[in-house]
């Protein structure tokens, strides 16, 4: 916190690229509190944006944000925002219960109040208010530092407009509410956001989304501010009042559809029309102050906390005897495995989007449990006690978001793992999840950007999915027995997908994953016989193997028989025409598949489909599809291979043809005739 000189007027500095006048349209609230008409009811013709798929429109959304003066000495903000929405059908009713989170404990608590909700249904021809009680908002702690404030709407249907507002005022000022104008499954006619920022305070935001603003407009402001200063040496408690320049800006859109579902996206945060708030500088009159406006100083600020970076250099006699007790072994890398292995099996997480300790790392040695932070920092300190060049890697998950690397904004950091560097080899841990092999991460950890948090060799790294070069190969052996047409199938998996089927099986069971298999195939074949290597040496692919009996009408004149049996595309995993985002597919892709068969007895080979071979962009990748006859046997090889994880929406139209002649090719069957 910076204190505030005791001066009746701040000196302005620049409030980075809030002060923009982009479109002369000043916004203003569309939304009045309980002011719902009859016509409110009718969306007919009111947007292109809405159609039969709808479910329910936002009719309103607004944000608000300005300071005032602390008890602290310095600002705490007053967030208010005001949600109006018609429920069209069930699908939606979702939307009547609204949970908003609080962060914070005791005196610097954020507190939420002015809470008002209400649904409103049609009656004959009058609009029925309902509203919602104050005892049926509840506060649910969740942990230490978080609350949950929860409500839901009474009497709501189809039909049903719901509106609710709240206000939350709090003591974290260098954290500015984010706004999002886009909803991801409703279409929204209208979103606007406001915020008064006094010029003491100075912040950069970053947009994102591809909807034009219909109100982009700053002005200037002014504001009184009662500010407590607490007592020092030289002087008592005191409220002094202080007059401050103030910078005001609405951005507004309208229209806004909803964003849909889209396949192979990380998440549809990455593209979703909202602004976003990082503190940059603060001033106090007479000095501007930087404010974790790098990655130097959000290294810094990581490295000081007693959650992260502190709380491994504490002192610790348990942690000391552990770590002595498990790195049985010759040499750093037998040690590192041994320690690392320990951790993962013996720690439950918790929580896998926490980068910091919640208490400390006695209460996790003790109940061996905790965030994806408790256990990973855990096991970046239990390293250095055997004096291992190791620092923890934050990053952002894919299912959170991108992480900028040009500017640190730690709240979109929910991800911490350890870098091991021995000798000239890198490695990168994870123990919050057991089913990882040691030095690999898992899938979600490939989205762009992270940052070493070290004293010594702080930087950026970068994981891109591109470098997950994932090969699945699959063999089938298919021969004539009494019982019929049987076979012999195994499948080796590449490291993503056997760390997927280990997380699995350690969910369900080994018994409920060959069930789903057989479900996957349905009358047409039955399997037997099945197992799973390997399900328990990490580092290793999973090899999956069962037995089959292939179902057929005895004595039929003519049999189909797709090759491909259960693997393959069967239908385009690409349908729409066209594209306005990128395609983000978890992993690079190098599928083989080998068939080997023995032609029944009394059949032979009426109709086999032809081989081709096909590239993609190039070098891209390509489709291999080679098969042949002879000596009784039909022998066949497909290959699917793409070199790139990721693709612009200027790639999507040939990356769709690609797999629309997958999808034919794959499709093609063998026809035996009875001779």
């Amino acid at each position: 916190m910076v204190p505030l000189k005791p001066l009746t007027y701040i000196a302005a500095i620049v409030c980075l690229c809030l002060l923009s006048d982009l479109c002369s349209a000043q916004g203003k609230a569309k939304n009045t509190w309980g002011k719902i008409t009859p016509a409110d009811f009718s969306l007919s013709a009111k947007s292109p944006i809405i159609d039969n798929n709808t479910n329910a429109v936002i009719l309103d959304d607004e944000g608000s944000v300005h300071y005032i003066g602390s008890k602290t000495g310095w600002f705490s903000y007053v967030y208010t925002r005001q949600t109006r929405i018609k429920i069209i059908n069930k699908k939606a009713f979702d939307l009547a219960t609204i949970s908003v989170g609080l962060y914070g404990r005791d005196e610097s608590a954020e507190r939420i109040s002015n809470v008002q909700a209400a649904t409103y249904n049609m009656d004959n021809g009058q609009v029925i208010q309902t509203k919602l009680e104050a005892k049926d908002v509840f506060l649910n702690r969740m942990d230490k530092e978080q609350t949950e404030a929860k409500f839901s709407l009474p009497g709501v249907k189809e039909g049903s407009i719901i509106e609710y507002t709240y206000t939350i005022t709090s003591e974290y000022w260098h954290y500015l509410p984010y706004w999002q104008f886009q909803w991801e499954s409703y279409p929204c006619l209208f979103s606007q956001y406001q915020v008064e920022i006094p010029r003491t305070l100075s912040f950069i935001f970053v947009r994102q989304g591809a909807h034009p603003y219909s109100t982009d407009k700053g002005a200037e402001g002014s504001g009184s501010y009662n500010i407590h200063n607490s007592r020092t040496a030289t002087s008592l408690d005191q409220d002094r009042y202080y007059s401050i320049n103030t910078i005001k800006h609405t951005w507004a859109m309208k229209e806004i559809p909803a964003f849909g579902d889209e396949r192979f996206l990380t998440t549809p945060e990455n593209y979703l029309d909202k602004i976003d708030f990082q503190l940059s500088a603060t001033n106090d009159g007479e000095t501007s102050y930087d404010q974790t406006n790098s990655w130097a100083k959000a290294t810094e600020e990581l490295l000081k906390r007693d959650d992260f970076g502190g709380a491994l250099e504490q002192d610790n006699d348990q942690l000391n005897a552990l770590t002595d007790k498990i790195a049985t072994g010759d040499g750093q890398l037998a040690q590192a495995k041994a320690i690392y292995y320990y951790v993962s099996r013996h720690f439950t997480c918790t929580d896998h989007y926490d980068k910091y300790i919640k208490t400390n790392l006695r209460d996790v040695l003790k109940s061996n449990r905790g965030t994806v932070g408790d256990i990973n920092l855990l096991l970046i300190a239990m390293l250095r006690r055997k004096a291992m060049h190791v620092d923890p890697v934050v990053l952002s998950t894919r299912e959170h978001g991108f992480n900028l690397a040009t500017y640190p904004i730690l709240q979109r950091l929910n991800y911490v793992v350890a870098r091991l560097k021995i000798d000239d080899h890198i490695y990168y841990l994870d123990a919050a999840h057991p089913q990882l092999g040691f030095g690999q991460l898992a899938g979600n950890c490939y989205n762009g950007h992270a940052r070493i948090i070290s004293n010594s060799d702080s930087a950026s790294v970068w994981f891109w999915a591109d470098s997950l070069k994932e090969k699945k190969t699959t063999m089938v052996l298919i021969s004539n027995t009494d019982k019929g047409i049987e076979g012999q199938w195994q499948t080796t998996l590449g490291p993503e997908e056997s760390y997927e089927v280990r997380k699995r099986v350690s969910e369900k069971g080994e018994q409920a994953y060959f069930k789903d298999i057989q479900t996957s195939w349905g009358e047409d074949m039955d399997i037997s016989n099945g197992g799973i290597d390997s399900l328990d040496k990490p580092e290793e692919p999973i090899k999956v193997h069962y037995e089959f009996l292939l179902k057929q009408t005895a004595g039929a004149s003519v049999f189909y028989l797709t090759p491909m049996l259960g693997e393959g595309y069967r239908e385009n995993p690409y349908p729409a025409e066209d594209r306005k985002y990128p395609v983000e597919m978890p992993y690079t892709m190098d599928e083989t598949y080998i068939l080997s068969m023995e032609i029944p007895q009394g059949y032979s080979v009426d109709e086999l489909p032809k081989s081709a071979k096909v590239a993609f962009n190039a070098d891209q990748g390509y489709f291999e599809y080679l098969i042949q006859q002879g000596g009784g046997m039909i022998q066949m090889r497909c290959r699917v291979k793409l070199n790139r994880a990721q693709f612009q929406p200027e790639d999507y139209s040939a990356l769709r043809d690609f797999f629309a002649f997958i999808v034919k090719k794959e499709s093609e069957p063998i026809v035996l005739k009875k001779k």
